[in-house]
C-alpha cells in the first residue's frame, strides 16, 4: 500500500491505548493454522511480483484450496509494460444461489515488496514479508476451511482472492507501477460482465501483528467501517477497532484539505463503483527512517507497536497466531451484516 505523506501520516500513525499481551478472542479461525501457513508461506522467500518464489507461493495456495474441495481460479495476465505474469487467485464458496446470486470479495496481496536491484542499497535487502504480503493470505486459506464447514456456510456467495502486484515497483510509491494485479482483475471483472455481481470488497492488509489493531481508513466505506466497527464490539475487542486517528487530528487535516486515507487494492475496486473497506494495522508500524520528516519533525514512535514496515524486521518472529486468528474471527463476526449489505444492494 501507499505510505501516506509525513504530514497526512501524523493523522493516521497514532496509538492506541491497548492491554499488551492480551489472548485474541476465541473463534472458529485457527491461529496456528493460520500460522502454519504463513510459515509456508514465508519458507519461499522474498515474494515480488514476477518472481519464481511468487509463482511457487501461488500453487502453494491453490493445492491447499484444492485439498479442501474446491475449485480455486487464476487470472493469468503478463503486463504489457512490465513484462511480468500477474497471477490473481481466487475462489468461491457458495451461497445459496452460486451461478447468480450476489459476490461478497474479500482480498488480500500474496506479494511482497521488491528489495533489491534499487539504486539506493538501505532499499536492498532480504524482504520476508510475514506480516506485509503474509498474514492477509494466510488468514484467506484459514477462512476457507471454515466457510467450507456446514456451520459457517455463507448465504451469499464468498469470493476469497489472493492479490498479486500489489506494492509499488518503484521503491517510493508510483501510482503506475503498483496495484496492478487489482486493476488487471477489477478490468476482467467489467469487461466479462461479472461486476454488477460484486456488491462488496473487504481487504485485509499488514494483518498479523503483535500487539494488533485496526486502523480507520478514510478511504473506506462508511457503512462497512460500521459493520466491523460493530463486530469488534461484540467480540469485546472495541478498543483494538478504529481508536484513531482522533477528531482533534481529523480536524486538523479537514481544515487544511489534506486527505488521510491509504492508497491500496480497495481503492481499485471502489474506482469501478464497489464499496469497500480496508481492515489494516498500519499506525505506529512505519520506522523513524521511512517517515519522510524534515527538519524540526519528530519521529512518530511508540514502544507498544514494533515497527517492522518495509524492513528485514517484517519476519516470523514479529507475528502474533492470535492476531491472524482475530483478523479472520473479525471477518466472520461481521460476516451476517455484510451478509445483509450484500444483499440490500441493488
Amino acid at each position: 500500500m501507499r505510505r501516506l505523506p509525513h504530514a497526512v501520516a501524523l493523522s493516521f500513525v497514532a496509538t492506541l491505548s491497548l492491554l499488551a499481551g492480551c489472548g485474541g478472542p476465541q473463534g472458529p479461525v485457527d491461529g496456528a493454522r493460520a500460522y502454519a501457513h504463513l510459515e509456508r508461506l514465508v519458507g519461499f522467500g522474498p515474494r515480488p511480483f514476477g518472481s519464481d518464489a511468487l509463482g511457487k507461493t501461488a500453487d502453494y495456495i491453490t493445492g491447499e484450496l484444492t485439498g479442501l474441495g474446491l475449485q480455486p481460479r487464476r487470472q493469468e495476465v503478463m503486463h504489457a509494460t512490465e513484462k511480468k505474469l500477474i497471477r490473481n487467485l481466487w475462489v468461491q464458496i457458495d451461497g445459496e444461489d452460486p451461478a447468480k446470486g450476489p459476490v461478497l470479495v474479500i482480498g488480500a496481496h500474496y506479494d511482497t515488496k521488491l528489495a533489491e536491484g534499487h539504486g539506493d542499497a538501505a532499499h536492498n535487502f532480504p524482504f520476508k514479508g510475514a506480516i506485509d504480503g503474509g498474514g492477509g493470505p494466510a488468514v484467506l486459506l484459514e477462512l476457507a476451511r471454515v466457510l467450507t464447514l456446514p456451520e459457517h456456510k455463507p448465504k451469499v456467495n464468498v469470493w476469497l482472492y489472493w492479490i498479486d502486484a500489489e506494492e509499488s515497483i518503484d521503491w517510493q510509491w508510483n501510482d503506475n507501477r503498483a496495484l496492478l494485479g487489482s486493476k488487471e482483475f477489477c478490468k476482467w471483472l467489467s469487461e466479462s460482465k461479472q461486476l454488477a455481481r460484486v456488491k462488496a470488497f473487504v481487504l485485509l492488509d499488514l494483518i498479523g501483528s503483535k500487539n494488533w489493531k485496526i486502523d480507520r481508513d478514510g478511504n473506506s466505506d462508511g457503512k462497512l467501517q460500521d459493520i466491523f466497527e460493530r463486530a469488534g464490539k461484540a467480540m469485546g475487542a472495541e478498543d483494538r477497532i478504529y481508536e484513531f486517528p482522533r477528531p482533534d487530528e481529523l480536524a486538523y487535516y479537514e481544515q487544511r484539505g489534506v486527505p488521510w486515507g491509504i492508497t491500496d487494492d480497495h481503492k481499485t475496486f471502489s474506482g469501478y463503483g464497489v464499496p469497500s473497506v480496508l481492515l489494516i494495522d498500519f499506525s505506529r508500524r512505519i520506522p523513524p527512517h521511512l517517515q519522510g520528516l524534515k527538519p524540526g519533525d519528530q519521529p512518530q514512535v511508540d514502544p507498544r507497536y514494533e515497527q517492522w514496515w518495509h524492513t528485514p524486521d517484517d519476519d516470523l518472529a514479529a507475528t502474533d497466531r492470535d492476531a491472524l486468528a482475530f483478523a479472520g474471527n473479525l471477518v466472520l463476526q461481521a460476516l451476517p451484516a455484510l451478509e445483509t449489505f450484500v444483499r440490500d444492494r441493488k
